[in-house]
């Protein structure tokens, strides 16, 4: 995991990432900069998003704060009535994996409060047909080279 305290670093880390709906299979695979035209041919909507509760840093003892944050953000997308799916993300070399959630509709405002609420460094969101987009809840750094595909969300 890419340090917190480097955004910059961070940020590329994430579009390193993989992200998976592990019951789509292939077709559930998503990267940042990249269309998701198998999953979205596989469901319905007009936008979908990315999101996670879990500790980025969560270490063993963590572990059920992580079930906790994980069935709060659940229980949130059940009250707001959206389609979910379970999702992972996985860094680029494979020693950090995070379960979240393959949401759809869900409106940009609340995908914003709802990453605020859980302490979220970043989600994903995009709209059918686009490239898929990494949003940064966080200042833009001065070094962070220009990415076409990252959304600095202060």
């Amino acid at each position: 995991m890419a340090n917190p305290d480097d955004l910059a670093a961070l940020a590329a880390a994430f579009r390193k990432a993989r992200y998976q709906v592990p019951a789509l299979g292939d077709t559930g695979s998503v990267r940042v900069g990249s269309t998701a035209s198998a999953l979205e041919t596989a469901l319905p909507g007009r936008s979908f998003a990315f999101i996670t509760a879990w500790n980025g840093n969560s270490e063993a003892e963590e572990r059920m704060d992580n079930a906790a944050a994980d069935g709060a953000l659940a229980a949130e997308l059940d009250r707001l009535q959206l389609a979910r799916w379970r999702a992972v993300a996985d860094d680029a070399q494979g020693g950090h994996r995070e379960a979240g959630w393959l949401v759809q509709d869900l409106a940009l405002a609340d995908l914003d409060r709802l990453a605020r609420r859980f302490d979220q460094d970043g989600t994903l969101a995009w709209t059918r047909g686009d490239g898929v987009r990494l949003r940064m809840y966080h200042p833009c750094p001065t070094k962070a080279l220009p990415d076409l595909w990252t959304d600095w969300v202060e």
